[in-house]
C-alpha cells in the first residue's frame, strides 16, 4: 500500500459495507426551497418565496430597565457633585445641619461614631473586594471578574487623578480640568465602598430574593459608613447620599451593559461556558428561525450530550411532523467565538503557529466552516450525520447547524466492539486520507457506532488538505480510542489489514499531549497501563515527530503577553494602593 496516491482504491469492503446501511429520513420540505415562477412567486400572505423571509427580522438592542435607571442615577448623581464644587455648605445646607446636630448634638463625635471610624481604618475595603476576587477566581466566571476588577480599577484611578501629588498626575489633571489644583471630591470613601458593595452584589447574587437581600445589606452597609462620617463632621449628609448613588449607579451600570445576567448568569458550581441556556426566549426564536428557512416545524428542543462539547451548545430537536422524529443541531454564538479566538491565541503562545489555526472572524464563518466540511467529507465516502441546514436566529450573534440525528447510534466505547467496527473506523480515517481532509479531534464523543458501522460527528475543526503530520495524528487517536476498549495489540492487527506498519509507527511518533483531546486523554489516563507505549512498542521505531514551530511572529505575541500582563500587573497593585482599597 501507499500512503498518497491511490488511497480510495486500495480500501478493503466487506460484505457489511456492501449493504445499504439504515435507511436516512430527511424531514419533509426541508432544505434548498424551490425557484420561485409563474404565479408560485408570491405567497397567499403577500410575501415573496425568500428565506428566512420576506421580511428583514429588527435585531436592535433593547436596553433593559436596569440599564436606563442606572444610567439616570449616574447623571444625576454626576451633575449634583459638579454643583457642589466651589460650594462646601452643599445644596441643602439647612438639612445637612439639622442631621448633622441629631447625630453629634454637642458638635462633639459620639463614641460610637469614633469606633466605627477606626474599625473602618484597620479594615479598610480589601475586607470585602479581595474574597470577592477570590471567589470569582474559584469559580472561572472571569467576565465577572474582570468587570468588577476594572471598575474598581477605575474608582482607584479617579481618586489618584482627582487628588495625586506625583508631578504625572499633575500634568494630567492640568489638561484635563486647567488646573494642576487638588479636586475636591465630596465623600470619597463613600464613592469607593458603594462601588465595591454594589460590584460584589452583581457579581456573587443572581437575580431575584436574592439580590434583593443583598440591596438590603449593600444599603446598611454603606449607610453605616456615611452616617459615622456624617457624625465625625467629615461630610455632610447630603453630600453622603449623592456619593452613595454615584458609586452604586456606576458599578450597577457596568455590570449591566459588559455582563448583564442573561448572558452571564451567577453561579457557584464550574460548568462548560459555552453552553447556553435554552429559556423561553431563545427557544422560541430558535424555533421560529426553523420553521422560515428550513421549514421545518419544531416542536421542543433540548440541550444534548453536553459532556463531550465545549465549543458549541448541542441539542435535540423534536419535530412537529415526522418522520424522523427528531433532529441534532448546534447552536453557535459570539461566546463560542470569543473562546475560539483565545484558544487559538493560547496554542500559538504554547506551541506556535500551528496548521489551521487562524480564528474566525464571525459567528456565521463559524458555522459556514461546519456545514461546509459536513457536506465535503460525505461527499469524498466519509460516513457523517447529512447536513440540513444552516439557520441564522440572530444576525451576527447566533447560528444553529441542523444535521440529522443518527438513529440507534452510541458511543463507540459503550458499543460492543467487534472486528467489523474496528474495520469500519479505520476505514473511515482511511477515506479521510483519501479526501484530502482531517478531522482534527478524533476522541470517544465523536465517534458513534451504529449496527457495526461507525459515523465521524462535529467536524467544526475539519481541516482541507492538511499535512502529513495532521493526518498522522487523526490515525493515531482513532487508534487509541479504539485500544481504551479492544486493546492495543488487536487495534495493531486489524489496522495493518489498512496501513503499512511505517504509517503507523509514523503516527504514534506524531502524537504528544497537545495531538490527544482533553476527553480521549482522560480516559487513557483512566486505562490500566500506557496504550500509547504498548503501541509504540509494537511497531518499528519512528524518531520522535516534533511540534514546536517558533517564528518571529510567536516570539512578539509572547514578549507583549508577558510585558503586558506584568504592567498590567504592576498598575493595578499601584492604583488600588493608591486609591486606598490595599
Amino acid at each position: 500500500m501507499t500512503s498518497d496516491g491511490a488511497v480510495g482504491e486500495e480500501l478493503p469492503a466487506t460484505e457489511r459495507d456492501r449493504r445499504p446501511g439504515p435507511a436516512r429520513v430527511r424531514p419533509p420540505g426541508a432544505g434548498r426551497p424551490p425557484w420561485p415562477d409563474g404565479d408560485e412567486r408570491r405567497r397567499p400572505d403577500g410575501d415573496e418565496r425568500r428565506r428566512p423571509s420576506g421580511r428583514d427580522r429588527h435585531t436592535r438592542w433593547q436596553a433593559p430597565r436596569g440599564v436606563w435607571l442606572c444610567t439616570a442615577a449616574l447623571v444625576l448623581s454626576v451633575g449634583l457633585v459638579v454643583a457642589w464644587a466651589g460650594r462646601p455648605g452643599g445644596l441643602v445646607p439647612e438639612l445637612d445641619r439639622d442631621v448633622r446636630e441629631v447625630l453629634a448634638p454637642a458638635g462633639t463625635p459620639p463614641e460610637w461614631a469614633v469606633a466605627l471610624g477606626r474599625l473602618g481604618s484597620a479594615l479598610g475595603y480589601r475586607v470585602l473586594w479581595v474574597p470577592t476576587v477570590l471567589l470569582l477566581v474559584w469559580t472561572a466566571r472571569w467576565r465577572h471578574l474582570l468587570v468588577y476588577v476594572v471598575s474598581i480599577w477605575l474608582t482607584a484611578t479617579t481618586a489618584i487623578l482627582a487628588s495625586g501629588d506625583a508631578r504625572l498626575v499633575r500634568v494630567v489633571r492640568e489638561g484635563v480640568t486647567g488646573s494642576p489644583a487638588d479636586l475636591s471630591l465630596p465623600a470619597w470613601p463613600v464613592v469607593v465602598l458603594a462601588t465595591v458593595a454594589t460590584g460584589s452584589l452583581f457579581a456573587l447574587t443572581p437575580s431575584g430574593p436574592p439580590r434583593r437581600w443583598g440591596w438590603a445589606v449593600v444599603v446598611v452597609g454603606v449607610g453605616t459608613l456615611a452616617v459615622g462620617r456624617v457624625a465625625l463632621g467629615l461630610d455632610t449628609a447630603s453630600t453622603a447620599v449623592v456619593s452613595a448613588v454615584l458609586g452604586s449607579s456606576a458599578a450597577g451600570l457596568a455590570f449591566h451593559l459588559l455582563a448583564p445576567e442573561a448572558a452571564f448568569p451567577v453561579g457557584y458550581h464550574r460548568e462548560v461556558k459555552a453552553h447556553l441556556r435554552f429559556d423561553a426566549a431563545r427557544t422560541e426564536r430558535v424555533r421560529t428561525a426553523v420553521r422560515d428557512q428550513l421549514g421545518i416545524e419544531v416542536a421542543e428542543i433540548h440541550p444534548y450530550r453536553l459532556d463531550g462539547s465545549a465549543g458549541s451548545t448541542p441539542c435535540r430537536l423534536r419535530l412537529a411532523h415526522g418522520p424522523p422524529e427528531h433532529l441534532f443541531g448546534k447552536l453557535y454564538a459570539t461566546t463560542h467565538l470569543r473562546s475560539d479566538r483565545w484558544y487559538k491565541w493560547a496554542r500559538v503562545l504554547r506551541y506556535g503557529r500551528l496548521e489551521d489555526e487562524a480564528p474566525f472572524a464571525s459567528v456565521r464563518r463559524l458555522v459556514a466552516h461546519e456545514d461546509y466540511m459536513l457536506r465535503l467529507l460525505r461527499d469524498g465516502g466519509v460516513r457523517v450525520p447529512e447536513p440540513v441546514g444552516v439557520v441564522e436566529v440572530l444576525p451576527g450573534r447566533e447560528y444553529l447547524l441542523v444535521t440529522e440525528l443518527v438513529p440507534d447510534a452510541v458511543e463507540i466505547l459503550d458499543s460492543a466492539m467487534d472486528d467489523e467496527m474496528i474495520d469500519d473506523a479505520l476505514r473511515q480515517v482511511r477515506r479521510l486520507w483519501a479526501a484530502g481532509a482531517a478531522h482534527r479531534d478524533v476522541k470517544p464523543s465523536n465517534v458513534l457506532a451504529q449496527d457495526h458501522r461507525v459515523l465521524l460527528v462535529d467536524v467544526s475543526f475539519g481541516e482541507l488538505r492538511p499535512s502529513r503530520w495532521r493526518q498522522a495524528a487523526d490515525l493515531a487517536n482513532m487508534l487509541l480510542t479504539l485500544a481504551l476498549v479492544a486493546g492495543p495489540r488487536r487495534v495493531t492487527d486489524r489496522a495493518l489489514g489498512f496501513f503499512e506498519p511505517e504509517e503507523l509507527a509514523e503516527a504514534f511518533a506524531a502524537t504528544s499531549s497537545l495531538t490527544i483531546p482533553r476527553q480521549l486523554a482522560r480516559r487513557l489516563a483512566e486505562a490500566d497501563g500506557d496504550p500509547l507505549e504498548e503501541f509504540r512498542s509494537l511497531l518499528p521505531p519512528w524518531p520522535r515527530v516534533g511540534v514546536q514551530r517558533w517564528s518571529l511572529r510567536r516570539v512578539l505575541l509572547a514578549v507583549a503577553t508577558v510585558g503586558g500582563a506584568a504592567l498590567t500587573a504592576v498598575l493595578l497593585a499601584v492604583n488600588l494602593r493608591a486609591g486606598g482599597l490595599m
